[in-house]
């Protein structure tokens, strides 16, 4: 398939996948962990910031939601901004390692193929910051977040 139409393709299926996923539900928990708020010294459970590709170099504003699972996974749900309007939600579990620093994170989550497929991700999370690299079979790049109170 010819470059230009492999494109036009790939972006008319990310916004499919912007259109068939549950934001209501992810807006819902947001809303209601805002007004729990968090305890200084812990994570925060609310972060935002932005994605960028670099592959492509379309960006977009991030939020997550971040909880512990268990003492060594951590599910973050993200709602990332797509083409300035659409939202794509979606959960990826991340195994947190420790280190002398942040957070040592590692995870990967399969997107459905309308969104990329398997998406592969690893960054650190301290207090301040939440840093991640992600790629997939089509895309890679970074996001940066931090806290809300």
């Amino acid at each position: 398939m010819a470059q230009p139409a492999a494109n036009f393709l790939r972006s008319f299926s990310h916004i499919l996948a912007a259109v068939f996923n549950d934001r209501a539900a992810f807006n819902r928990l947001w809303r209601d962990s805002g007004a729990r708020g968090h305890q200084p010294g812990m994570i925060a459970v609310r972060w935002q910031g932005d994605w960028v590709s670099e592959a492509n170099g379309h960006q977009g504003e991030l939020r997550c939601l971040l909880r512990w699972h268990n003492s060594t996974q951590l599910e973050a749900r993200f709602c990332a901004t797509y083409a300035r309007w659409l939202r794509v939600c979606y959960t990826v579990s991340l195994a947190a390692q420790e280190d002398s620093g942040p957070l040592r994170l590692k995870g990967e989550a399969d997107l459905g193929m309308l969104a990329g497929g398997i998406y592969k991700y690893e960054g650190e999370l301290s207090q301040t910051h939440f840093k991640c690299s992600y790629r997939c079979k089509y895309d890679h790049g970074t996001f940066h977040l931090k806290p809300l109170s």
